[in-house]
Order: C-alpha cells, then structure tokens, then sequence
C-alpha cells in the first residue's frame, strides 16, 4: 500500500492524523509512505522511528517558494517517487491524503496501478477561497476545481471527514456507486485521557493554529464574558499575542508531544472558525484533544458535524453570534455546563464513541480490505 502525504510526517498534524494510524496498519500492511518535509534535519531521527514501525518510508523536500511552482514541482518529484516506488513493487490501494497528493497519484496512474482511495480532509479548492488565498472564480481555483472533478471521477473510495459533507461529496461523485467513508479526525485518546484539573481553577483555552479561517479575535471577548484566565497554546505566538492586543493570557508554544500536559480537565476550550461554505467539511483535532481532556468546548455554526455533536450529547455551546449579547448568552450557558457534575464523564465518553484513533484505524482497513478484494 502507497500512502502520499503533503504533510510532514514531523509537523503536528503528520504525528497526528497520518503517523498515528499508520503505525497502527504497519503490522498488517506493507506501507510506503510519501511524505513532504519542511526540514531534513528531522530525517535521520524518523527514519529510525518509521523502521522501528516496519513503515518504507520515501521523504520528500517540500517547497515553499515560489507560490504555484513549487507545488507544480513537489507534484512532479511526487509523481516521479509513486513511479520509482512502483518499479519495486505495485501496490493494491494508494491512499492520497488531499488534492495534492491526489494529482500527483493519478499522473502517475499508469505506472502504479491499484486503487485509488481519495481522503480529502476538507473541501480543498474552496477552503482557499474561503480563506482569502486564492480569488473566487480565479484561475487557481479553476484549475483546482478541473483537478477536483478528476479526483472524484477516478477515486475507487473516498473518505471524507463529517457527514455533513456527504451529500455534496455525493453530488461531486456522479452517479458512480463509489463507497463513501466518514473518518473524522481521530486522536490518540490516552494521550489526552486522566488529565487532572487545573490546580489554579479552570482556564479558557485556545490550542492550534490561529491565522486563515480561525475566530481568534473573538477569544479576548469570551475570556471576558467567562472572567476566567485565557491560555493559547499556539506556534503562532507572536501573531497571537498581536491579535490579544495586551489583553492579559498566557501564551504558549510548546511541541506536539507536550500538549496534552498543557490541557486540564475541566478547562472551557474554544473551537472558533469562520463558517462557511468549505467548512462543512471540517473536523478540527482540537476539538477532539479538548473532549478527550475532558473539557466542554465553545464552537461556531456551520463547521462539519460540530454543532450537532456538542447540541445532541451536552457537550459544549454554539456561538450563535458575535455581537456582545450573543457572547454573554454563550458564556452564561458554558459555567452553567461546566459547573454540572457529569460533564467531563460526558465529554470523554462522546471522545471514545467518535475520535479514537483505535476505531479510525479499523474503518481505513476496512476500506483496505475492501479495495484489495480481501
């Protein structure tokens, strides 16, 4: 099996959403992983840990600059590793993690072979947009959307992240009765499970990134309306701290392995993201690391499956707005739910039932077996 990642497998979402799982195929699967990495000094300590896991492991620089070009030339060198990786041995499913990959794998198709399974971790094209990256209607977006529609026509299997996705997935599908997998962003629940609470009393908290398609500035105000301490733990610090604009928190940068000791039990963690039309396929791993800590968790409408997980179990509270009595109603709801006995129990049990990397592993071999003909 071909497993094509834009992500670096050292940068935190890597770790998380393609290390994790892999790891956890490895004993059952022969595994060549593609990567991209923004630095090689990181490489000699990996491969060791991807040997270790029985994971070939093929890196790749990742090109930053300049913007376009380098990413038509991380697809070709792509498309070139898929070929040489093939000549070894062809596979019977590659996995591409997201459009990127998705290009790479299907110029190099001929030579490769096997199934295709597409996991699109987002509306890709239209987050850009969505974002300000890229301008509605662009060139940019419509050659992504020319490319998107080739992915979907190709794909043996999709993956997507939320069921709220689904049925534009299916719209972008056609008629084709291609298998549809919803596999949210799952974590590694022991990491993050037994948290203790905060000694100090509860925070509100901020973890992940901050820039794009993040409500940050909306963070101050709710700290504000709750009167409770605001910790950011954030690689974007200096951003963060520009944004707070002196507005007392504590601001961390800390790496992907000491995360879970910055997250306590009983914290209030915010979820803030514009809403959009992109976003409906979304599933923040933030928001499952706060329920697995055993945190209620503040969000806002119109992102992936968020608003109905946290309205249907008790979970957490929808921002209905941002104007200031819509904050206030929401920092009124969130320490009444905080303050309810069973609330960490609850947020850690829907963890377990949605988020466990354990369960996402068997749904991704599941979809290996199936596309194998196992």
């Amino acid at each position: 099996m071909f497993y094509v990642s834009y992500d670096g497998i050292d940068e935190p979402l890597g770790r998380s959403q393609v290390l994790a799982y892999l790891r956890r195929l490895a004993p059952r699967y022969d595994i060549t992983l593609i990567s991209f990495e923004k630095s090689v000094e990181v490489s000699g300590r990996l491969r060791e840990e991807l040997d270790a896991y029985g994971i070939e492991w093929a890196p790749l620089r990742y090109h930053r600059r300049p913007p376009v070009l380098s990413t038509l030339l991380d697809v070709l060198a792509g498309r070139r590793r898929l070929i040489e990786a093939a000549r070894r041995g062809a596979p019977s499913v590659v996995h591409v993690r997201s459009d990127v990959p998705a290009l790479m794998a299907l110029l190099a198709r001929k030579a490769t072979g096997g199934k295709l399974l597409f996991d699109i971790r987002g509306f890709w094209a239209d987050e850009r947009v969505d974002g300000g990256l890229w301008r509605a209607g662009g060139f940019l977006y419509r050659i992504a959307k020319w490319c998107e529609r080739a992915f979907f026509a190709e794909a043996d299997a999709i993956v997507t992240l939320t069921e709220a996705s689904v049925p534009q997935v299916r719209v972008w599908a056609g008629e084709r009765p291609v298998p549809v997998e919803v596999i949210p962003t799952c974590v590694d629940l022991q990491r993050f499970s037994s948290r203790p609470e905060r000694p100090e009393g509860p925070h509100v908290v901020w973890s992940g990134s901050i820039g794009t398609w993040y409500r940050f500035d909306l963070v101050a105000r709710v700290a504000a309306a709750l009167s409770l301490p605001l910790t950011v733990i954030t690689r974007e610090r200096e951003l963060a701290q520009t944004t707070l604009d002196d507005y007392p928190a504590a601001v961390l940068t800390v790496g992907p392995e000491e995360v879970p000791g910055q997250l306590y039990s009983g914290d209030i963690g915010l979820c803030l993201i514009k809403s959009s039309f992109s976003k409906r396929a979304s599933a923040p791993t933030r928001f499952a690391e706060y329920l697995a800590t055993g945190m209620p968790v503040l969000v806002t409408r119109g992102v992936g499956d968020l608003e109905s997980i946290v309205t249907e179990h008790g979970i957490g509270v929808v921002l209905a707005g941002e104007d200031d009595e819509s904050i206030a109603a929401a920092a009124k709801r969130l320490r009444e739910l905080a303050g309810e006995r069973e609330v960490q129990a609850r947020c850690r049990s829907v963890a377990y039932r949605l988020f466990d990397v354990e369960a996402g592993t068997e749904r991704y071999a599941a979809l290996y077996r199936r596309l194998s003909g196992e």
